[in-house]
């Protein structure tokens, strides 16, 4: 009776540092998901601006003789084609830095969580022996 009264404190210490941990880890995770979000307004910003730029430019255009006004657009177009996949690649890059950041948590908890099971393991090993 006493080992079995053990092995279920041990699997509620186990329990209970589970949770813990998870609780732990949770503030970081919420925080990469709050800088994902974050950047998903920035990136919508960033080719709001450029097409808002894009359109005001075009509006103001004023023919001068020496640049068609066919010209002068087609320039604007050109600048507002490089920089809205500039505003994606930079996100593009700070997602991927975002995801590793996410993958490195990850591994840290799932190593915790291996380390804890193997004391416990061990613990309720040693105590089976006794």
């Amino acid at each position: 009776m006493k080992k079995l009264a053990l092995i279920a404190i041990i699997l509620i210490a186990g329990c209970a540092s589970t949770n813990a941990r998870t609780s732990d880890s949770d503030p970081k995770l919420a925080h990469l998901e709050k800088k994902r979000q974050a950047l998903e307004v920035s990136e919508k910003q960033c080719v709001d601006e450029a097409m808002k730029r894009s359109h005001d430019e075009i509006a103001s255009i004023t023919v001068t003789p020496n640049a068609s006004l066919e010209s002068q657009t087609q320039k604007i177009n050109d600048s507002r084609d490089r920089e809205v996949p500039q505003c994606h690649a930079l996100a593009d890059h700070e997602n991927a830095e975002i995801a590793e950041q996410e993958r490195n948590e990850y591994e840290s908890e799932a190593q915790q969580e291996r380390n804890r099971a193997a004391f416990i393991a061990v613990l309720t090993t040693s105590r089976l022996q006794h």
